[in-house]
């Protein structure tokens, strides 16, 4: 993938050359007359270049948009195009002179910008020289022959649950029942402070209980943190994760996870992993060749353009979300696999964008927050039912979290934004507090702790319940009261 990105890069780089260079002999900037110096070519290259850097603003964009930099839904691509343009044409009416000028300013701006190419090729060039890692999306290891029955701590992450959204400020006729379920059996922390806003943040510092503020990954695929803006970058070393402690207990392991490269980053401390990454944009794939993913995008715009119909997009239905979102599936299995004790499920939702139908218990696009909620609901609903159905629910301590808080700051001007959104957040209020819940075997009462805990003392929760000192709510309390 890497080396095809950069033959597409310098294949576009030379096309866009040859345009430039018809655009000079067309607007007579090529022979060295001012642009607007001849009428005639003054009309057709100031219309040419105009639509150019239209194009040229349109497509960056769209890169913006694609990679999530730009989040906001005022700004589309077409829109970039007819602002960039319509100035451009706009000023050319006004004075040819001044238009002149501007796009000589905008053409230099370009040969600044162009000057990337010089890093940006070594680089890609580099990267498909270096040893890639060929991530396993799943495994199972062979465990031995379990001896007696041992405990189990089924760990729920719902990705982006809002405490408030949830509990406090519940959505009218929004109904949980799952959740208000486990909540009467469990104890419930109202005070939960965050760790952190980025799940690739929040997650791997829980795991290691150490902050962290940034994940960057090398050309290799190794994972390095940082704790702090300035401190020194760091190597993400999974013998020093919960599931490392789990493993040298004697406990068998196992993630489940959508985002991060769980299977990748703990290989070595897991016995069970399945993880789903993103798709990568334009059509790219580690399963294609060099020349084939050269050609992917170019051959995806045809196949969409040329060879297939439009077709309305209709929101898949079925019995259950199981058929639907593969991080289900897994985590059922995971939890319904006895063998596994410390079974941990990262679960891609209420994360937006809306992918569920309330009304109609459909799963598709086009839904809100709170229809995620519901799907959410609906989902661990299932796998309070696996756990059930394992035979190991009266050794089974359910922990369900989630890594941060619903960012309406962050979605409020994004595409996928609903009326339903807006009216359920209150206008943009954004409650920072994320989810934390622990059912013990067996406990039928709900407890609340209002005492103010941070998310980060999950990993110590954990430690303790590996080690055997954490069982019950009198337990967990007293513990609470010292963070």
């Amino acid at each position: 993938m890497a080396r095809a990105l950069a033959v597409d890069l310098a294949a576009l780089s030379l096309l866009a050359m040859v345009v430039v260079r018809v655009l000079e002999r067309l607007s007579g900037a090529g022979d060295g007359a001012e642009a607007g110096a001849n009428e005639n070519r003054r009309s057709a290259g100031a219309l040419l270049w105009a639509l150019w850097f239209g194009l040229l603003a349109a497509r960056a964009i769209a890169g913006l948009i694609v990679s999530q930099v730009l989040w906001w839904r005022q700004v589309t691509t077409g829109r970039a195009f007819l602002v960039v343009a319509g100035l451009l044409l706009i000023l050319w009416l006004a004075s040819p002179h001044w238009y002149g000028l501007a796009i000589r300013a905008t053409r230099f701006g370009s040969l600044l910008v162009g000057f990337c190419i010089f890093w940006m090729i070594p680089v890609l060039v580099a990267a498909g020289l270096a040893h890639q890692p060929w991530d396993q999306a799943e495994f199972k290891k062979p465990l031995p022959a379990a001896t007696a029955p041992h405990p189990r701590v089924i760990w729920l992450l719902f990705d982006e649950m809002s405490y408030d959204q949830v509990f406090v400020h519940r959505y009218p006729g929004l109904e949980l029942p799952n959740l208000d379920k486990l909540r009467g059996e469990s104890v419930t922390f109202s005070d939960v402070e965050p760790d952190g806003f980025f799940t690739e943040d929040v997650i791997p510092s829980i795991f290691l209980g150490d902050p962290i503020n940034r994940v960057r990954a090398t050309i290799s695929g190794r994972m390095l943190y940082r704790t702090a803006k300035h401190t020194p970058w760091q190597r993400f070393d999974g013998s020093r994760t919960l599931f490392a402690d789990a493993r040298r207990a004697g406990w068998t392991t196992g993630a489940i996870g959508e985002f991060n490269p769980y299977c990748r980053i703990l290989q070595g401390q897991l016995d069970f992993c399945w993880m789903g990454l993103p798709p990568l944009p334009d059509h790219f794939s580690r399963d294609k060749s060099t020349l084939e993913n050269v050609a992917a995008p170019l051959a995806a715009d045809w196949n969409r353009l040329v060879r297939q119909k439009a077709a309305p997009a209709v929101a898949r239905s079925g019995n259950s979300p199981l058929d639907e979102l593969g991080a289900v599936r897994a985590g059922d299995a995971l939890i319904g696999d006895q063998a596994i004790d410390l079974c941990f499920v990262h679960l891609p939702l209420p994360h937006p964008p809306g992918r569920y139908d309330r009304k109609t218990g459909r799963i598709g696009p086009g839904g809100s927050y709170i229809d995620n909620l519901a799907l959410s609901d609906r989902i661990l609903g299932q796998m309070l039912e696996e756990v059930a159905a394992s035979g190991a629910e009266e050794r089974t301590t359910v922990i369900l979290s989630s890594d941060h808080s619903w960012r309406v700051g962050l979605w409020r001007d994004s595409y996928g934004w609903t009326k339903e959104d807006e009216l359920a957040s209150g206008h943009g209020h954004f409650d920072p507090q994320p989810m934390l819940m622990v059912r013990f075997p067996g406990e039928t009462a709900a407890v609340t702790i209002g005492r103010p805990v941070p998310l980060l003392a999950i990993h110590d929760l954990v430690e303790r319940m590996l080690a055997g000192v954490m069982g019950d709510p009198q337990q967990l309390e007293a513990w609470a009261a010292k963070q």
